[in-house]
């Protein structure tokens, strides 16, 4: 069931759209795929067990509203919570992606699609002087309030404001899967990199996608809102690159840990989120642009 809510949205003259919803067929998914991971030789009594989880879960199918937004009218509505609620995806990214830049000598660096300035703060941390790019004037007011130390721009993705081949170093978190194709915005993060310059990018991983995996989230008053992520396989990520003249130098996949599985149950998930332990759920590319090559 689909219908349009009354009266303004995040954005002028745009009213986001209310989904009603049913848990239970996240959570008869999750189960299923218990029953699939766990094929064949599954123990009959363990398997009419599963079956028996799938029973509740059609029992208690429930309808939940939740508006589903668009990118800049998420962010606007994201923004007050984004740095204040528990987001596991960051659990399993945020490590990876600063073992990487810990081996990243300090340089002028670009965090691309900023938000509210959480690369931007570790960038400095480590030393970095930093320039902030966002497309949300609600994310980057929060960021420029929050870390005065660093510039911060407003701008897309896929238009960087900024002078071609001058950045060392070039971050862009969690923000690729928005875009439903990937080339335009890697050649621009490309750009913005000097010869011998790294670029970091992450993500939530497309496996984790493809099992429902977008980016859910509460405003302040607790309503349920949902940005829709796109599926971007690696070979597309790699076709990306190439383009851009970019080498890849590593790729990290951080997966679904008993900490993180822990952590949904913590906050109210379906049991059956423990069937997501070991699978990948967030993306990380550690790549440079060669001192011989520009795209």
């Amino acid at each position: 069931m689909v219908s349009r809510t009354q009266g303004r949205g995040d954005v002028a003259g745009a009213d986001p759209v209310r989904h009603e919803v049913l848990p239970a067929q996240f959570d008869a998914g999750l189960d299923g795929l218990g029953l699939l991971r766990s094929w064949p030789g599954v123990d009959p009594i363990e398997l009419r067990a599963r079956f028996d989880e799938l029973r509740r879960d059609a029992e208690g199918a429930e309808s939940r509203t939740i508006e589903v937004l668009d990118v800049e009218a998420g962010y606007v509505g994201w923004s007050t919570t984004y740095d204040t609620r528990v987001n596991q995806l960051l659990l399993a990214e945020q490590p990876a992606v600063t073992e990487i830049l810990a081996g990243v000598p300090p340089g002028l660096a670009l965090d691309a699609a900023c938000g509210t300035g959480r690369l931007t703060r570790l960038l400095l941390g480590l030393g970095h002087r930093v320039i902030g790019v966002d497309a949300s004037q609600a994310m980057l007011a929060r960021a420029r309030r929050d870390l005065p130390a660093a510039e911060f721009r407003a701008g897309s993705i896929t238009a960087l404001p900024v002078t071609p081949a001058t950045c060392d170093l070039v971050t862009c978190g969690l923000a690729l899967t928005h875009l439903a194709s990937l080339g335009k915005a890697i050649a621009e993060l490309a750009r913005a990199l000097r010869p011998g310059g790294r670029l970091v990018v992450s993500d939530i991983h497309p496996v984790s996608v493809a099992l429902g995996g977008h980016a859910f989230f509460r405003r302040e008053n607790g309503s349920r809102c949902v940005i829709r992520n796109h599926l971007h396989w690696h070979a597309e990520y790699l076709d990306a690159f190439a383009a851009g003249g970019l080498r890849v130098r590593r790729c990290l996949e951080p997966r679904y840990t008993l900490e993180i599985v822990g952590s949904f149950l913590r906050e109210g998930s379906s049991p059956a989120i423990r069937h997501l332990e070991g699978l990948p759920f967030a993306l990380v590319w550690d790549l440079e642009l060669p001192a011989e090559v520009r795209p």
